[in-house]
């Protein structure tokens, strides 16, 4: 079964990604034109050069010109590391538990088959906090024009000890949905600003990591705030879209709206019990947060609006009972 988008989650796609490019090429050219203007400032004052106001603006925007292949090797290497991290700590399903490694990866291979894409290799993580999302290998290419590579779904021990089988076997064919409507390639690259600045800025949190502590971060940080808030507005313009894309084709492949819609509000209330962040500490919880198949940071963690990567619970729920009712 090959899935085909709707127009609407096209439109989503080219305008998160024309996002995301506006947020990462303009974070490269303000790096690229503050070296640029710190190395011919010190040049001038040493003497050997001199500009005029128009000269300096000149220096300034053709300096800035090698930037792009080079950003260009600092994307694909960033869009690797991503990898790396979303599959640390991850052992094969069958390693975790014999029989409850087999139904996953049964329940994978059959899914896969439906969806007509290669059967995903099934790993899991340790930590309790619910999880679910798919993602490549390191040595995957980077840019695929076929799909030629064996992706990862990835859960978590949370997940399966929280979910019955049917609600398992829903929340596996939500991620093959995301693979057979090819969604990982491109949130692979909507991931990489938002990647970026966990990265940077996630050294500064506080080892008590309470939210007052946290807010007084960002009040203290516009920058790496307005970096993560346009990389959550550039991915959750598609991500929102395809989340309900991703439920529809479950239900279709199942045929148990209600095995999917149990699974959501069960997680949504385990959700609702902790803090604001996950039970486990998640490396780049912002970023794992946005591909799970619910946020993981509490509710807190959904932003709303603009940067929500997620629709409502209701409007998930919503969706499922019409496709039901069809």
């Amino acid at each position: 079964m090959r899935l085909t988008g709707p127009i609407g989650i096209g439109v989503r796609a080219l305008l998160g990604a024309g996002i995301t490019a506006v947020t990462l090429l303009a974070s490269a050219y303000v790096i690229t034109v503050f070296a640029a203007a710190v190395l011919i400032f010190v040049a001038m004052q040493l003497g050997p050069l001199e500009f005029t106001e128009t000269g300096f603006l000149w220096a300034l925007a053709i300096g800035a010109i090698p930037v792009l292949p080079c950003f260009a090797i600092v994307i694909a290497h960033a869009i690797r590391l991503e990898r790396v991290e979303l599959l640390e700590g991850t052992v094969p399903a069958a390693e975790i538990d014999a029989n409850g490694g087999r139904t996953l990866e049964a329940s994978a291979t059959r899914l896969a088959t439906q969806f007509d894409i290669a059967t995903p290799e099934v790993r899991v993580r340790s930590d309790t906090t619910p999880l679910a999302y798919t993602t490549a290998r390191p040595t995957d290419p980077v840019l695929a024009v076929r799909r030629r590579s064996s992706p990862v779904i990835v859960v978590s021990k949370g997940l399966v000890q929280t979910l019955s089988s049917a609600e398992l076997e829903a929340v596996l064919a939500h991620e093959c949905a995301h693979l057979a409507n090819d969604d990982l390639q491109l949130i692979s690259w909507l991931l990489v600003p938002l990647f970026a600045a966990e990265f940077l800025y996630e050294a500064h949190e506080d080892d008590e990591d309470s939210e007052d502590n946290e807010d007084k971060q960002w009040q203290l940080d516009p920058l790496g705030w307005t970096l993560t808030s346009l990389s959550l507005v550039g991915l959750g313009v598609f991500s929102r879209g395809r989340e309900l894309a991703a439920d529809r084709a479950a239900v279709e492949a199942t045929g148990d709206p209600g095995a999917l819609a149990s699974a959501l509000e069960r997680l949504a209330n385990r959700r609702h019990r902790r803090r604001r962040r996950p039970s486990t500490d998640l490396r780049h919880a912002q970023s794992t947060n946005a591909i799970n198949i619910m946020p993981t940071l509490g509710e807190g963690g959904d932003l709303g609006g603009l940067r929500s990567t997620h629709p409502p619970l209701e409007v998930r729920l919503r969706e499922l009972r019409s496709v039901a009712a069809a």
